[in-house]
């Protein structure tokens, strides 16, 4: 069966002098430290035969995409919601408030916040127009955190939850939690609902 392969990226390190959780608050973007992580991952990437750059339309998203582009034939971004930022009410609350309740930012969610549940199937729904659109290519796909998390649990053949995010060594991910600008690589054989893709994670830098 043809498969395609998808490189699934975090956006590089953002500039938060606040410490708070941003969320889809507008207006942050990458710091130089999260350009320089960037442009390694667009140097690890530059080889990788692209056909094609997807982001969120999150600015620090949409700055990484660009960058990474640079490397990877000048390919322009293409925003996709379906892998926007988690909608969470806890946006401009502080970092180190949420890091005390294993950064749940979940429990208790109604509409128009989700619940990992919620945000997996959309990223699914990414994953199955990828799997049909670019047959037996390559593309990249620049989103955040919990968008690697939940598609890499999924894979791991378990459905994520809220408080499984600070417990992901048990699920054979190789860190604690996604690094900014680290990338998951997905081997796309069909459905990724039908027949679970093969996954690798790598931190460029």
């Amino acid at each position: 069966m043809t498969s395609t392969t998808l490189y699934l990226m975090r956006h590089g390190q953002v500039h938060n002098p606040d410490d708070i959780l941003y969320g889809r608050l507008p207006g942050y973007y990458l710091s130089e430290e999260g350009v320089r992580q960037a442009r390694a991952a667009g140097a690890w990437l530059a080889d990788k035969g692209i056909d094609a750059i997807y982001c969120s339309p999150m600015e620090r998203a949409v700055q990484t995409a660009e960058i990474v582009s640079e490397f990877t034939g000048a390919l322009t971004p293409r925003i996709d919601e379906r892998i926007i930022e988690v909608s969470t009410p806890y946006e401009g609350r502080p970092t180190s408030e949420l890091a005390a309740t294993g950064w749940d930012l979940y429990t208790g969610n109604e509409p128009p916040h989700e619940l990992p549940t919620t945000v997996l199937r959309r990223v699914l729904d990414f994953f199955e127009y990828l799997q049909d659109r670019h047959k037996g290519g390559s593309a990249l796909a620049v989103g955040h955190g919990d968008i690697l998390v939940f598609p890499w649990l999924h894979v791991q053949g378990v459905e994520p939850e809220a408080l499984m995010k600070d417990r992901l060594l048990e699920y054979a991910l190789p860190v604690e939690y996604p690094a900014t600008a680290s990338i998951m690589t997905f081997e796309l054989h069909g459905s990724p609902r039908e027949v679970l893709p093969m996954a690798r994670y790598h931190r460029p830098y």
